[in-house]
């Protein structure tokens, strides 16, 4: 796997991650999430987002995805 392939892999198991909404709850013995303190969608995007840039950084790349491309379907 390409280090580009890598940040699409992660970009499209982010979209269909980010479908999942009871996914934090749901597994809160992992994520310590309630249903009383779960993110905004904004957030989770917001920290998906930035996991993935940090990813592509660390590979020398500057990925560049945005919030709205994890809108965009996938490829």
């Amino acid at each position: 796997m390409t280090k580009i392939e890598l940040l699409e892999y992660l970009t499209n198991s982010a979209k269909r991650f980010r479908k999942d909404e009871g996914n934090l709850v749901r597994n809160s013995h992992l994520t310590g999430f309630t249903s009383d303190n779960v993110p905004t969608p904004e957030q989770i995007d917001g920290v998906l987002t930035a996991f993935i840039n940090h990813v592509g950084v660390e590979q020398g790349i500057d990925y560049a995805l945005e919030v709205n491309d994890l809108n965009k379907e996938e490829k």
